[in-house]
């Protein structure tokens, strides 16, 4: 799509698994290539918002304006450098997949924050952000009110329901459990 640039956030700290999670590898590619690879399957451009300069992978990366902001920090960054809407993936969600993204996109509300949601959990860090929120994210990130779903709320976004048949695209991998799981999926899905 030509009207939304995509981006995959990766400037956590990965605190909880001790080490870069972005570059981690799953079957000798890089937990973050997975998610590159899946977004350029619906995205003309792909865009890291991300601290690191030394990415293993060609792309062009937006620095915070805000460090230490979290997600909201790397999602008003990339609104301001891109100018237009954005779609984001997380770096630690490689299984997200170019079928969903498209799914999501078809299902959005113009002019609103669309995020997926699955068995009750959202997730802001998967979805459409219109420009139109830059504003009111600048102004959350300069009061530090940095709850993500209060700022949904405060947005009024929408949430787009996925059922049980998406289960493994929400997979999280936040922790070395999370992490082990992954590569449990990744091999059944090589083995099938």
């Amino acid at each position: 799509m030509k009207s939304i640039k995509a981006i995959v956030l990766a400037g956590g700290k990965s605190s909880r698994m001790g080490q870069d999670k972005a570059l981690m590898k799953i079957n000798g590619k890089a937990m973050m290539q997975y998610v590159i690879d899946n977004l350029s399957q619906a995205f003309g451009e792909v865009f890291i918002s991300g601290n690191r300069l030394d990415y293993p992978v060609s792309m062009k990366v937006i620095k915070d304006v805000n460090e230490q902001k979290g997600p909201m920090g790397g999602i008003r960054s990339a609104l301001a450098y891109c100018g237009q809407d954005i779609f984001v993936c997380s770096c630690d969600m490689p299984f997200v997949s170019p079928e969903l993204i498209r799914n999501m996109l078809q299902r959005k509300e113009e002019g609103k924050i669309s995020i997926a949601q699955y068995s009750g959990k959202i997730y802001p860090v998967l979805g459409i952000y219109p420009y139109a929120v830059l504003e009111a994210l600048t102004e959350s990130i300069e009061n530090d009110d940095l709850k993500m779903t209060r700022f949904l709320e405060q947005q009024n976004a929408r949430y787009i329901q996925y059922d049980e048949s998406f289960k493994h695209q929400f997979l999280n991998i936040n922790t070395p459990e999370n992490f082990r799981n992954a590569e449990l999926i990744m091999n059944q899905r090589i083995i099938f």
